[in-house]
């Protein structure tokens, strides 16, 4: 984004007419949000949003960008020792999600794709290249590709039962007690033999 003014500021505007974005695109959708919306909820002028972003498509693309912890933090815990991992990979799902700054742009994520056709997509490869691809690599056998899924699959159900739906006891457990619940299911999936088809 190049723009007038000091860059701090402009850095500053930017990112409060994304928090916007967010919020308008998980509540109201991306169809019906239009930008003079979203500048009047970022309390900005209209002109500064086209003026940073240009199209509605742009900003959704901006909207869609993951939390910079993100990426690290499952690349971290699939640097662990395989005897560890399972758990490693559980904390880091359930610290970034108890963090609120990128518990919100997660939750804005999945509640924006879940409308959008166009933010689904790039979920999807966002998921791909930040997750399964991490997961898959940090696996030495055939299997790699099928392990990686199937944790994807307790992962995902965790956050959508905890943070998004709040539904069950799930919501409402201690974080240590969720990894201490999911982790040796999650290392089964690393390490053990899966069920021949």
């Amino acid at each position: 984004m190049a723009g007038r003014g000091p860059k701090g500021e402009r850095g500053e505007q930017a990112d409060k007419i994304i928090a916007a974005a967010r919020r308008a695109f998980a509540t109201r959708g991306y169809a019906a949000t239009s930008l003079r919306a979203v500048a009047q909820e970022a309390d900005v002028d209209p002109g500064l949003v086209t003026y940073y972003f240009r199209t509605k498509a742009t900003l959704l693309e901006a909207v869609m960008q993951p939390p910079e912890a993100f990426g690290a933090a499952v690349a971290t815990a699939a640097e662990q020792p395989l005897p560890l991992r399972g758990r490693a990979f559980v904390q880091a799902n359930l610290r970034l999600w108890e963090d609120p700054v990128s518990a919100e742009i997660l939750r804005s994520v999945i509640l924006t794709a879940a409308q959008e056709p166009a933010a689904m997509q790039r979920l999807r490869q966002l998921f791909s290249e930040l997750v399964l691809a991490v997961v898959s690599h940090s696996l030495p056998d055939a299997e790699r590709t099928l392990r990686a899924s199937l944790i994807a699959t307790q992962m995902v159900g965790l956050v959508m039962n905890r943070y998004i739906w709040q539904v069950g006891d799930i919501a409402a457990l201690p974080a240590d007690t969720v990894t201490d619940l999911l982790a040796p299911t999650i290392q089964r999936y690393l390490a053990d033999p899966l069920p021949t088809t």
